[in-house]
């Protein structure tokens, strides 16, 4: 079955995420970047930012979903590209938009930011303050880990000049914006080293993630050696670490891991069964796919919508965000028989990717998930004997 296979009977299951791709160019150049160093290069024709006119018609299509689907709440995702690139004005007219938008409609809304943060500044901060928003820092650990792939587009280190943002984003009159790390695993790092550098912040949440690799353009450890888990167990013992340091930080993957094994639901769209709730609105207006899905081919994230046009509620009945919500029913047989499915949910659908539009296997770090969700289990089990 390919990405575009059949597609269950259930009832549709409305957004609740909504990512803005709110500029589409950034101000460093990561190595590793899904949006511009992988297969997609559809962004160079997007507009730079994104328009009065696309917001505004993008606010009044989820509220019309909200009261359609009697939905009391939403999250909106600031991303890009670097969403600060349009200044503190493009943000207050956002802002704005969504105030006057969402205005005695009953629906409450929350927005975050991702950013590299090298943009942060008073004014910027101040404006998040005004509009209860958050943000978030993407960091891949200390300077000598970070600036291997996070560099500027004359292959300049960027971690300085972090740190100096880092200062006065966690400074006690913006703290309180500060959503935590995102942070892409580099398996020849030290986990400790990263971890406890990471930790220094005292930040919220740590979300650890995978490069965007697939079948196609694999990961180099595993050009080398196909059954290689580094990733694995790179996880396992940054699992042991953030254990043993009883920190306040909660790391998204591990406590999803934890979540789905006594239950519970995946607090990452990356592993569990639980449907996917998120769409992505690009800066012209175009409604897509999650955009991690650009690491794969050439318009790979396209659905053919854009809210000019086409309402949400359609776009959640499309069989190709359909497939994203059939939980073990949309996976490969392989998948299915897989003791761990329920926890792991295949791997990110990005990983699974072999070639045309075939999504219909094994995540490229099928080891590295079974390393690691075995070993958080085996810790699960333990600790639950030593209680009873």
């Amino acid at each position: 079955m390919s990405s575009l296979g059949s597609v269950v009977s259930s009832s549709l299951h409305p957004f609740h995420t909504f990512i803005w791709k709110i500029a589409s160019g950034c101000n460093i150049n990561c190595s590793y970047c899904f949006v511009y160093n992988k297969a997609d290069t559809r962004w160079k024709l997007q507009p730079p930012l994104m328009s009065k006119e696309v917001a505004q018609k993008t606010i009044s299509r989820i509220v019309e979903h909200c009261i359609r689907h009697q939905k009391k709440e939403v999250s909106i995702i600031f991303h890009g590209g670097e969403p600060l690139l349009g200044g503190v004005q493009h943000l207050h007219q956002l802002f704005t938009l969504l105030a006057n938008g969402f205005k005695d409609t009953g629906i409450e809304y929350q927005v975050g930011i991702q950013s590299n943060g090298l943009l942060f500044s008073g004014e910027i901060g101040d404006l998040l303050l005004e509009s209860k928003a958050s943000i978030g820092i993407s960091v891949d650990g200390p300077p000598e880990v970070n600036d291997k792939n996070r560099v500027d587009h004359f292959g300049r280190p960027t971690s300085r000049k972090l740190e100096e943002k880092l200062q006065l984003l966690l400074s006690p009159r913006y703290r309180s914006l500060f959503a935590g790390f995102l942070c892409v695993i580099d398996p020849a790092t030290d986990p400790i080293r990263v971890i406890d550098y990471l930790l220094e912040f005292s930040p919220p949440g740590i979300d650890f993630l995978l490069p965007h690799y697939n079948h196609v353009d694999l990961p180099p450890e595993k050009k080398k050696n196909s059954s290689d888990k580094s990733y694995g167990d790179w996880l396992t013992v940054a699992f042991d670490h953030w254990i043993q340091t009883e920190s306040a930080t909660q790391i998204r993957i591990f406590e999803s891991i934890i979540s789905t094994l006594c239950g519970g639901y995946s607090g990452v769209e990356s592993l569990g069964t639980n449907p996917i709730d998120l769409i992505v609105v690009e800066t012209n207006g175009d409604v897509e796919a999650v955009d991690s899905l650009k690491s794969t081919f050439e318009g790979a994230t396209s659905l053919g919508y854009n809210v000019f046009e086409n309402d949400f509620s359609t776009i959640a009945s499309d069989p190709r965000v359909r497939l994203r919500q059939m939980q073990v029913q949309g996976l490969c047989q392989n998948c299915k028989n897989c003791s761990i499915v329920d926890i792991c949910g295949g791997g990110y659908i990005p990983h699974r990717y072999a070639g045309g539009t075939d999504f219909n296997n094994p995540s490229v770090y099928c080891f590295d998930l079974k390393e690691i969700i075995n070993h958080v289990s085996r810790k699960v089990e333990s600790e639950l004997i030593k209680i009873t």
